[in-house]
């Protein structure tokens, strides 16, 4: 394990978890060994990029409706069998942090590592290793890399699940599904077409596929844009939970301070690996003033 002390250091958190803690020259970041979970960016200066909500701390087994979780080997419901937890096992074991380093004096590299184990076989019967890879600057890079290290093959579908801070729910726009088939969770699975630019009004659980578009969340009481590129990735969930959710870590109105744009592999879109294929799931988020 290679660490470099200037940019980063590991802490413990108030319920006793491994966290890294990063700042270099331009922005800020923390990613939790739990779940690989990184749950603040911030660019310094400036507000919050990722919703980090203070009131939504990791504390096993309960998710953390907060930052990026990692949904894998499944996003949602398992395929088969429902007594499996949603969204897969990696944002709930304990990752390995294989280096952090500065790339140069705005941009730090950290780089994260899940492998196969006896609990995770009991829930997956394949043998893997997982590469989770931030570059944090003036822009939040994201990239996991999936390597099938079993004898057979195996199926995946995965999400970077992003929660993006915003002003208010009612003031801002999503750009880039305009045109876009959708599957409305909401609405029985109904398979729809987006036509304008998304405001959100109500409980929202769309998958859109096939797509590779980037996305824009238009923030003008922020007075910026928020740009997702991504790769390795042909579809795109849309989703917030909107108001009397109970869900148990936002309460009141938060609802109103996130919106989840996520970069997945969903659906049709699920990939299969063959032994010793691999496949990298990627996004990159940036702003621009308005």
């Amino acid at each position: 394990m290679s660490i470099d002390n200037n940019h980063v250091k590991t802490v413990k958190s108030t319920k006793g978890l491994s966290k890294i803690v990063i700042s270099n020259s331009v922005a800020e970041a923390e990613i939790y060994l739990h779940g690989a979970h990184l749950t603040h960016y911030q660019l310094h200066g400036e507000t919050a990029i990722i919703f980090d909500e203070k009131k939504s701390s990791i504390t096993p087994p309960k998710s953390v409706h907060a930052g990026i979780p990692i949904c894998w080997p499944w996003f949602g419901a398992h395929p088969t069998d429902n007594s499996k937890l949603q969204h897969g096992f990696a944002r709930d074991s304990v990752w390995e942090l294989k280096s952090a380093r500065a790339l140069k004096d705005d941009e730090t590299e950290v780089v994260l590592v899940l492998i196969d184990d006896n609990t995770t076989l009991t829930l997956f019967a394949h043998q893997f290793r997982l590469e989770l890879t931030f570059h944090i600057g003036k822009k939040l890079s994201i990239s996991l890399h999936t390597i099938n290290t079993d004898k057979n093959a195996f199926t995946i579908t995965q999400a970077l699940h992003t929660y993006f801070a915003i002003s208010d729910i009612d003031t801002v726009q999503i750009e880039g599904v305009e045109q876009t088939p959708f599957i409305d969770y909401t609405d029985e699975r109904s398979e729809k077409v987006e036509t304008e630019p998304l405001q959100i009004r109500e409980e929202t659980n769309r998958v859109y596929i096939p797509t590779t578009a980037t996305c824009s969340i238009i923030d003008n009481q922020f007075k910026r844009t928020i740009i997702i590129e991504k790769s390795g990735s042909h579809s795109t969930t849309i989703w917030n939970p909107w108001e009397n959710s109970a869900i148990h870590d936002l309460p009141d109105d938060k609802y109103r301070k996130f919106v989840c744009i996520e970069t997945t592999n969903a659906l049709e879109d699920r990939r299969t690996l063959q032994p010793g294929e691999s496949h990298t799931i990627s996004q990159t988020i940036s702003t621009v003033a308005l």
